[in-house]
């Protein structure tokens, strides 16, 4: 449980800080060259632009694999990028992948088990330990998510060796609570597209 020992009620918020300066940032400097959302167009009603981000990773040690974790998102609303420095939430993972929207910043990064752990092991340390604890599932990744300082950490199972930390952060100026946020329409449609792919 590396991740919960070392992701503390302060850092989240610092990480809220930075995300909704990371935000602000995207909004002020669109990159066309990045999947960000054009701050220039606005889009009309109903307007899409679907594309689809990618964040990969080793998974295991002897029989290592890679993953690749696939996630649909409206361009025209969202941004995403994968990152290895000024991280929204800390991490020792030496990538992580950002989701940016005008209410919310989520952080995606991979984690490992410790020996003898496994998903229902680390679930049952969370229900223990942390408020707000659920079962979720998305596109068919089982997991759970609980809350975590201003934040709300979602755990999903990817193999033996790995599962997906996901970490939401409300940005600045945002009236909704991080509870309605995670369960509102835009990170559920979001997450619903989440695919796990395995590669030898």
């Amino acid at each position: 449980m590396n991740k919960w020992k070392v992701i503390a009620p302060l850092g989240l918020l610092a990480a809220a800080g930075a995300a909704a300066a990371l935000l602000l940032k995207k909004q002020a400097e669109p990159d066309e060259g990045k999947s960000a959302p054009d701050g220039k167009k606005k889009a009309e009603p109903g307007e899409k632009m679907m594309k689809t981000g990618e964040y990969s990773f080793v998974s295991g040690f002897r029989d290592a694999k890679t993953v690749e974790v696939l996630l649909d998102y409206d361009a025209l609303r969202f941004g995403f990028d994968v990152i290895g420095e000024d991280f929204l939430s800390y991490s020792s993972d030496s990538h992580v992948a950002v989701v940016t929207g005008e209410d919310f910043a989520m952080q995606m990064e991979y984690a490992s088990y410790y020996k003898g752990e496994d998903l229902p092991t680390i679930a049952d340390a969370a229900e223990k330990k942390y408020s707000g604890f659920a079962r979720v599932s998305f596109g068919g990744a089982e997991g759970f998510r609980y809350r975590e300082g201003d934040g709300i950490c979602f755990c999903l199972g990817v193999d033996d060796y790995s599962y997906l930390l996901l970490t939401l952060l409300k940005a600045q100026g945002c009236d909704k609570t991080i509870e309605e946020l995670a369960d509102g329409e835009d990170l559920q449609e979001l997450l619903s597209t989440l695919r796990v792919r395995t590669k030898n």
